[in-house]
């Protein structure tokens, strides 16, 4: 009896020494953001001198990854300037004596991040059509979009040259959306790249846009399938937008229906949440969120508080563009060879609307 006693609790001991000297991966989302090492494996090294004698590798390289290093509880914390990338194995050094090697764990096989959306949604585009946003559920890898990006025209030519290779690319702040420019170069017309190259997209044709199955995102998973939106190529849109042919359905005083704004064209939807702004009778700002829909051609603002009654504002910055580039204030692209009315830059525009 007294020896199984003794065995069990030598046995428990051991686990718990094991489990104070292993080190461990640190998770935030799915995504490896760093390492815990427990202090016995840091030979009562002081944490102000790990910074010179603490690394973190590649296994099989000698590159140290870039870092920071804490101190929590009993251990000490290193995160990665980048989160680790699934898959790999990193080695843990100090002193140039190796602590210990950590793998990576793929994700499974069915976990995969998804293409929500591409904007505009609308199968009908100016020629001269200048972004198109790419939505992902899940933050996505960056600076090689433009390998698993292609514009196919007719069918038959692949094109080149379409996009912008902008570095670093242009994603919103959770890396779930991207925005693509078609060349700005090709579409003015007074630019040389259009004069020796002509537009990127010629009206009256057909394209396809296709995402390759194979991009993949931040924890190196790549999407479930190939994406394509088709579309055609309408006449170059030259009129900037104009908000006082919009037609504004106000909410009911006290109810939880949303405001209602038609634009009557397609706008930019990036731009569209960004750019307007409800205020109340008395000036104050509504706080709310838009949901943008019917192809870009409507705008649905619900308050976080039911409005009252009252005469209110809606406010649009001069900025919000066409599918074109065309904002409140100016042509993106505009015929320097004619000579047209000044016209004065406004900060803003904005439309009234009673709620009874």
């Amino acid at each position: 009896m007294y020896s199984l006693i003794f065995f069990v609790c030598g046995l428990l001991l051991n686990c718990r020494q094991s489990e104070k000297t292993s080190i461990e991966i640190q998770w935030s989302d799915k995504r490896a953001t760093g390492i815990s090492i427990p202090k016995p494996l840091l030979q009562s090294v002081p944490v102000d001198s790990l910074g010179q004698l603490l690394v973190v590798r590649l296994a099989g390289k000698t590159t140290a990854i870039a870092g920071a290093i804490s101190q929590r509880n009993e251990a000490v914390i290193f995160e990665p300037l980048i989160p680790f990338t699934r898959g790999l194995h990193y080695t843990v050094w100090l002193r140039n004596n190796q602590l210990g090697e950590l793998a990576i764990p793929t994700l499974a096989s069915d976990d995969k991040p998804e293409l929500l959306a591409i904007y505009p949604t609308q199968d009908s585009l100016p020629d001269n059509l200048l972004k198109i946003y790419l939505k992902f559920s899940r933050p996505m890898r960056e600076g090689q979009s433009l390998n698993y990006v292609s514009l196919i025209k007719n069918k038959t030519d692949t094109l080149s040259g379409v996009f912008l290779d902008l570095q670093p690319e242009l994603w919103n702040a959770d890396r779930t959306m991207l925005t693509l420019w078609l060349d700005p170069g090709r579409i003015k017309r007074d630019l040389q790249p259009n004069k020796r190259l002509g537009t990127p997209l010629q009206a009256g044709e057909y394209y396809q846009l296709i995402i390759s199955p194979s991009w993949p995102d931040q924890q190196g998973a790549t999407l479930a399938k190939s994406i394509t939106k088709s579309f055609q190529t309408i006449s170059r849109d030259s009129v900037s937008p104009a908000p006082t042919r919009w037609t504004i359905s106000p909410p009911k005083s006290g109810s939880v229906q949303p405001l209602e704004v038609a634009f009557g064209e397609t706008l930019d939807y990036s731009l569209l949440s960004e750019t307007m702004h409800v205020f109340t009778p008395t000036g104050q700002l509504v706080a709310g969120s838009w949901q943008i829909g019917n192809e870009e051609k409507m705008g649905l603002f619900t308050p976080d508080v039911p409005c009252q009654t009252g005469e209110y504002r809606i406010r649009i910055e001069g900025r919000l563009e066409d599918l074109a580039g065309n904002n409140l204030n100016r042509l993106f692209d505009r015929d320097i060879t004619r000579k047209e009315l000044s016209k004065k830059s406004q900060s803003f525009a904005e439309l009234r609307f009673v709620v009874r």
